[in-house]
């Protein structure tokens, strides 16, 4: 798998627009100067491995995700559905069959008060 510059670089801007944050103090999160964080936007220079996944962090999304392996990037936005995902870890097989039945109990409810188009 080739890695894709611009693809790269149009997820962080995305991602960045979307925090609030300027290159600048994207650049203070990472540790990188912000003419660096404009080179990866423009899809100029590829983020190192440690780059990429403190832009990954700071940014709230997977490393997939910003190298294009994933669609999703709100996942891990929400610090409690995070520290969720981190616990069900700990979780017996049984506990999370219940946890997975209540998920699918919520998706069809919500599915069944959904607007019909």
């Amino acid at each position: 798998m080739e890695i894709e510059g611009k693809l790269i670089g149009q997820r962080i801007k995305e991602r960045r627009d979307a925090a609030g944050l300027s290159q600048k103090s994207l650049a203070e999160l990472i540790d990188v100067s912000p003419s660096a964080v404009n080179q990866y936007e423009k899809g100029e220079k590829v983020p190192s491995t440690e780059t990429l996944l403190k832009l990954a962090k700071a940014l709230g999304v997977t490393t997939d995700y910003l190298l294009g392996a994933s669609k999703e990037k709100d996942i891990l936005i929400d610090k409690e559905v995070s520290m969720a995902f981190r616990d069900f870890k700990g979780f017996t097989l049984k506990d999370r069959a219940t946890i997975m039945d209540h998920i699918a109990y919520l998706k069809d409810k919500a599915s069944k008060k959904a607007p019909k188009k």
